[in-house]
């Protein structure tokens, strides 16, 4: 239980693990992969699992989802090689801007008031 940081799977999530595989059909690898999908690629805290895995069933389906597309997206990708991959570089340059100063009406006594 490397993610958890412990040597042993404590008996509350023996229990929680045993009731999600009779009762949901979860897979023990789809399940570890739950969890580093909730706490490495979510980034939630593991502080508020409380020593337990009880948001399996609440993120089990995302994270499949999202391990499938990871899959898919490495399995397009396979073939390609990414040496050969020259990035084009665009330069794009931006006028500076322009201050324009507006020239101030002096006063002048030769002016005729309206």
């Amino acid at each position: 239980m490397a993610l958890f940081n412990t040597k042993y799977v404590e008996p509350r999530v023996q229990k929680q693990i045993s009731k999600y595989v009779q009762e949901y059909n979860y897979t023990y690898s789809g399940m570890l992969k739950a969890l580093k999908y909730f706490y490495e690629v979510k980034g939630n805290s593991i502080d508020k699992a409380n020593g337990g895995i009880g948001i399996i069933p609440y993120i089990y389906k995302n994270a499949y989802n999202y391990w499938y597309e990871v899959w898919l997206a490495q399995q397009k990708n396979s073939e390609k090689v990414i040496k050969q991959y020259i990035p084009q570089i665009k330069e794009i340059i931006i006028a500076e801007p322009q201050i324009k100063i507006k020239k101030r009406r002096l006063f002048s006594f030769l002016d005729k008031e309206e």
